[in-house]
């Protein structure tokens, strides 16, 4: 059974990888979240997650940073299984979460929306690795 740990290593600090992701991401939709997205070719197998909460909808630093906790909780939980058949692939997967929602939204519903969106995540690199193979093979 592995870990079901959030550790540094998974995180998104740099400054500039926020800007690479922000002016060459890609944007998926699943209410109340909005993803960027980035992958692209590496060594080994590595994601890089981030989390978003807009100041204009919580004004308060509280609600801001409970919201972050409950988004990063529920990524927890379930990026083992859902990345699973990515693992044998040498990509790094940068993410960022924004949550788009103007109230808070029980966990319940932020796990599951946040699943459909990580499924969907895999979907499309699993497709992009596809092609990338067929490319390679012409």
């Amino acid at each position: 059974m592995k870990l079901l740990k959030f550790s540094k290593k998974e995180r998104i600090y740099k400054f500039s990888d926020f800007q690479e992701l922000t002016s060459k991401g890609n944007v998926l939709f699943c209410y109340p979240f909005r993803c960027i997205y980035l992958s692209y070719p590496s060594d080994c197998f590595q994601l890089k997650f981030a989390v978003s909460v807009s100041k204009k909808n919580f004004k308060l630093a509280v609600d801001r940073n409970r919201i972050k906790r409950l988004i990063r909780e529920a990524y927890r939980l379930q990026k083992n299984e859902i990345f699973a058949p990515l693992e044998n692939q040498k990509n790094e997967i940068l993410f960022l979460i924004i949550y788009i929602e103007k109230k808070e939204i029980p966990f319940i519903i932020i796990r599951k929306q946040l699943n459909i969106l990580l499924n969907r995540l895999v979907k499309i690199n699993l497709k992009n690795d596809v092609k990338n193979i067929n490319d390679n093979d012409n």
